[in-house]
């Protein structure tokens, strides 16, 4: 016959102490993963948004060689969290032969929608509490300086904004993000040659580098 002592037992199930015992593991497994956790998901967002202004940056590129542009299409930090491209070639010159480079600021405050549509890429903004920044993951980009934007040539190349070359002059919209070097030498794993857009999440400290190299080529930092 069986033990009727032993069904009882079973019929307990588990004491306070045992309880206890698997709440506190739980816990300190929490403890220990939810800030692994929490890390991942912060470089993850990060990976995402650069990765996001990587594809716009080279749509920009794709632009400029699909267009076969004679004046070239750039790239613009509008500001700390927003970003889009720009044709500068007019596309409504009337011969289509001359080009006419019209001012990034003229382009943009065009009060013909279908022209500003035409010639101008949607605003993108970076996710909730993600930046652009100059204070970009070490080693940071050397030979240069921190401008509003670049440019892509008819062939995809980059070119660095400067007053003094006709072929690429200064930007007149957005804000200081991309840093354009014009050096020629590469150590260390800095980029002197080309652009770089660094996104971050100030608050952490965290960020990643986009690159742009001379010949036109998009790489985001691995």
């Amino acid at each position: 016959m069986s033990d009727p002592t032993f069904h009882d037992r079973r019929s307990q199930g588990f004491s306070l102490v045992e309880l206890l015992v698997v709440v506190a593991i739980i816990a300190i497994a929490a403890a220990i993963a939810l800030p692994m956790i929490a890390n991942y998901l912060r470089h993850y967002k990060i990976r995402g948004a650069s990765q996001q202004v990587a594809g716009e940056i080279q749509a920009a590129r794709n632009k400029a060689i699909g267009k076969n542009v004679n004046l070239g299409v750039v790239f613009v930090t509008v500001d700390a969290t927003h970003y889009r491209w720009i044709i500068e070639d007019d596309q409504w010159v009337a011969d289509g032969v001359n080009p006419v480079r019209r001012p990034l600021s003229a382009i943009l405050a065009d009060p013909d929608p279908e022209k500003v549509k035409v010639q101008v890429g949607p605003e993108q903004a970076l996710p909730a509490g993600l930046t652009f920044t100059q204070t970009c993951p070490a080693p940071a980009p050397t030979g240069g300086a921190w401008e509003s934007g670049f440019r892509f040539n008819r062939l995809g190349a980059w070119c660095s904004p400067d007053a003094s070359d006709t072929r690429c002059p200064d930007l007149d919209v957005g804000q200081p993000f991309v840093y354009n070097a014009t050096g020629v030498t590469v150590t260390a794993g800095v980029e002197s040659t080309g652009a770089t857009v660094c996104v971050g999440e100030g608050s952490t400290g965290l960020g990643r580098k986009i690159f742009i190299r001379p010949g036109g080529r998009v790489v985001s930092q691995p």
